[in-house]
């Protein structure tokens, strides 16, 4: 054995037991998960940040619609930041039959400000719930959303953190959507549920107002082009750490469609990845010793071609991987109710593997675009 073979040996070996240790960690949280609740009818206001939405916004709000919570205790403020389609005309028909619906026009955005959260807080800024429920313009809702949302909030609750899959559609990206989103929800509830929140989802986000305006808003965050839901949940973490919950439930989940092409995909997870560098150190050196696992097993697989033992060695630590992340997808699936497609899992899982070794550079080389139009 040359020293490279031996040498990506005892890497993948050491990070791939760092690897197990996670994932068993994830497990072992994802079982103290809480999912239920007793509703408490308090004053909600739904905030939802849109641009040139009009093909989208339109089935979000008529989900909204037929939402099941008391209909004099909510309201919905959607912030119209820049749209030049029509977007705005898609609210004012809703308004006819949604009285309870305000739109929010956003016409210029301050320099050095990231346009989403100007959007959202201008729109808190105008609030009058002591919840504030967010998602996105392209996202639905299901009926029970905000009944099963802030019946979460518990007195000490300060934020709660829902699930946010993708829909179902034809097409390879499509599929690897869903299963990344697996390993992302899941991360996301149990660091949640161990009182170590390293991120939440904007498509699906309730939290206090009072809280969120004692803690100065998006102020401190505000030049951060992205991360308006994971730096938010570790300001309020960091704040009080047994305030922040999730809520796992499946009538709580609120659905939207996947990234159209691959582009659109890898601009989409370039902007979620950038907020890593903010995290705190240890989540840092944790996520670098994972995606250098990832990165070791695609070296391994590279190198292959010129050393019969480095494919041994890759397929060792693959199907290691493999079989940790089935365990933690059937614990998943059990817990968040989202679906595993066990038919596509193993190319699924290589896609994975990739993607993990890849991406974390690209969000912290590659400059963020919020929308390809900014």
């Amino acid at each position: 054995m040359n020293t490279i073979t031996f040498m990506l040996t005892v890497s993948i070996a050491v990070t791939g037991v760092i690897y197990t240790l996670v994932i068993l960690c994830v497990i072992n949280a994802l079982q103290k998960v809480h999912k239920g609740g007793h509703l408490h009818v308090v004053s909600v206001s739904v905030i939802i940040a849109a641009r040139n939405e009009r093909s989208r916004i339109g089935r979000c709000l008529a989900a909204l619609t037929l939402q099941d919570y008391p209909a004099d205790t909510w309201e919905i403020l959607v912030a119209d930041d820049r749209s030049s389609d029509s977007t705005c005309e898609v609210i004012r028909r809703f308004q006819t039959v949604l009285d309870k619906l305000s739109c929010i026009r956003i016409d210029t955005v301050p320099a050095g400000i990231s346009p989403k959260k100007n959007a959202l807080a201008q729109a808190i800024g105008h609030a009058r719930g002591e919840i504030i429920l967010q998602t996105d313009a392209d996202c639905i809702p299901p009926p029970s959303w905000i009944s099963g949302m802030v019946s979460r909030f518990e007195k000490e609750t300060a934020m709660v953190a829902g699930i946010a899959p993708y829909l179902p559609e034809p097409g390879m990206l499509n599929s690897f959507v869903r299963h990344e989103y697996l390993w992302n929800a899941a991360l996301s509830a149990a660091s949640i549920t161990l009182r170590h929140g390293t991120h939440a989802s904007g498509r699906n986000l309730a939290f206090r107002r009072n809280v969120f305006e004692h803690l100065g808003g998006y102020d401190s965050m505000r030049t951060i082009l992205s991360g308006d839901d994971t730096l938010l949940l570790q300001r309020f973490r960091k704040y009080n750490p047994s305030s922040v919950v999730t809520m796992p439930a499946v009538s709580t989940h609120v659905h939207t469609t996947s990234p159209r092409t691959f582009g659109s995909f890898v601009r989409q997870r370039i902007r979620h990845m950038s907020t890593g560098r903010y995290f705190d150190p240890f989540f840092i050196i944790l996520g670098m010793v994972i995606y250098g696992f990832h990165l070791l097993l695609i070296a391994s697989l590279i190198l292959s071609t010129v050393s019969a033992m480095l494919l041994v060695i890759f397929l060792g630590g693959f199907l290691w991987k493999c079989m940790w992340d089935a365990i933690s997808a059937k614990r998943v699936k059990t817990v968040l109710e989202l679906d595993v497609s066990w038919k596509g899992f193993m190319v699924n899982e290589m896609l994975l593997t990739l993607y993990m070794a890849v991406m974390p550079v690209l969000g912290l080389f590659v400059p963020v675009i919020w929308k390809e139009n900014d």
